[in-house]
């Protein structure tokens, strides 16, 4: 089948299999004396499905001189390797090894990965306040700090110095405004006493370190649990973790902004607390530091569907085998084989975007051959109006405006899109052409995507919406 078909996107989340009690993260590594990690006891299935926190555990750690638990939390004591114990009045139910490294070293700050962190979590960034366009009172930073080297500069450099006092990191503008020691129309953002002002602090105190080549960059973002099985009123909590390129590991927990994809099925809060609401598929998606990492969370359907159905269902290839797999998770029954009438009803409209003709559903109805429904999709995409509509819809989604656009600018916009879909180009070239194009617009008809949006924040979002089906406005 032709490639502009084919455009839905499969996500399979694996997981190993392993059941039982367990504590997550499993694998833990603490870097340096500021460096912890929040941890939990769950229960899972042998899927590797969380199924909710298991209740009454105290967590010890075997060696107190390398580690200790606090409020759920592995704190390094010393250099060295030890176990972590989860125990229940039962006796013991999990346990994990924790090595400390580097505890003996100074601790640092840095601009990149943590001081823009604490502003990107307490929105001093964020759209609606300093880092709207125009900024905010004479101070503007960048969205959600994607430009670190001019925030730097911004908050080093203007304002005469006084964003920051090296010889007095209390009397800094960046802390004494977010914790409205003086006037700040944006509320207060820290609190004189938490983590995230002592962060700030401590950078300053040692002489606001500028971003450089040489730091550290983020490599990865892990969220615990992935993968969750619940029941409407369940709550659930995540931990989120960023790798570092030099193979550093950090609990970024605290600065992680989450979102539920569907309210309808969970709620989160700004910590990463969540409730589930209704039956269905959702998840939680954890922004750090521009990635972003997802846990999906499964709340199956008060359904009673008998194995035989799902295993007895008609299946034409391994999509099917996953719609199949999620079917079974949510307890849904798979949806019976079209009939031969609603099929040509719905290719027609599909493919060519008409609905066959009498004569041609008589004729299809008729036909008693097996591979009836591949030939007429074969035919389908053949004929002339594949082309025309597709490259109508493509058209559209891609604003082929004459109001914006020249009128060769329009006919060379309109002629790659339609040229692009007779050629049965792939998906994946036809987007790579697209954001790459260069060249005279007259000519080549790709770089008319751009001429269409004149600002970033546009282009931005038509690109989303295009290419990714979502929309960031």
């Amino acid at each position: 089948m032709r490639g502009f078909l084919s455009m839905a996107i499969l996500v399979v989340v694996g997981a190993p299999a392993f059941g039982g009690t367990s504590i997550l993260p499993k694998d833990l590594r603490l870097s340096g004396p500021n460096s912890f990690q929040r941890v939990m006891v769950v229960e899972e299935d042998g899927a590797g499905n969380v199924s909710g926190e298991a209740g009454s555990v105290s967590l010890v750690a075997a060696d107190r001189a390398v580690a200790v638990v606090e409020d759920g939390m592995v704190i390094p004591r010393g250099n060295g390797r030890t176990t972590i114990i989860a125990k229940t009045e039962g006796g013991e139910v999990a346990r994990t090894v924790v090595e400390v490294s580097g505890f003996g070293e100074e601790a640092e700050w840095s601009f990149r990965n943590h001081v823009q962190a604490v502003l990107s979590k307490n929105g001093c960034n964020m759209g609606a306040c300093h880092g709207a366009v125009a900024g905010k009172g004479g101070f503007r930073l960048s969205l959600r700090g994607y430009d670190y080297e001019s925030d730097f500069h911004t908050i080093t450099r203007e304002a005469r110095g006084r964003r920051v006092e090296l010889g007095d990191p209390a009397r800094s503008l960046l802390l004494i405004k977010g914790t409205t020691a003086v006037k700040h129309t944006g509320g207060r953002r820290l609190e004189a006493d938490s983590f995230d002002y002592r962060v700030i602090a401590e950078w300053i105190a040692s002489g606001a370190p500028p971003p450089t080549e040489a730091d550290i960059s983020l490599v990865g973002l892990e969220i615990f649990p992935g993968l969750s099985l619940l029941s409407p009123g369940d709550r659930a909590r995540f931990i989120v973790r960023a790798r570092y390129s030099d193979g550093r590991e950090e609990d970024v927990t605290q600065w992680a902004k989450f979102t539920s994809t569907n309210d309808a099925v969970v709620n989160v809060d700004d910590d990463g607390n969540a409730e589930v609401i209704g039956y269905g598929e959702g998840a939680v998606t954890a922004w750090f530091s521009s990635q972003v990492v997802i846990a999906r969370m499964s709340v199956p359907f008060p359904n009673d569907v008998a194995g035989a159905l799902y295993a007895g269902a008609a299946k034409r290839n391994f999509v099917d085998e996953r719609v199949l797999e999620q079917l079974r998770r949510l307890h849904l029954k798979p949806s019976a084989r079209t009939t031969d009438a609603e099929f040509i009803r719905r290719v027609y409209v599909d493919t060519i975007g008409v609905l066959p003709t009498v004569s041609e559903v008589r004729a299809f109805l008729e036909d008693e051959r097996d591979g009836k429904r591949d030939a007429l999709i074969d035919v389908l995409l053949e004929r002339p109006e594949f082309v025309d509509y597709w490259a109508y819809r493509w058209s559209d989604l891609m604003l082929v405006n004459g109001r914006k656009l020249r009128p060769e600018a329009v006919k060379a916009y309109y002629s790659f899109i339609r040229d692009t879909v007779a050629a049965n180009t792939p998906w994946d070239d036809f987007a790579r052409q697209v954001v790459t194009a260069t060249g005279e617009s007259s000519e080549n008809g790709a770089t008319n995507f751009f001429a269409v949006h004149q600002d970033p924040e546009n282009m931005a979002e038509n690109v989303s919406q295009v290419f990714l089906s979502l929309s960031i406005n």
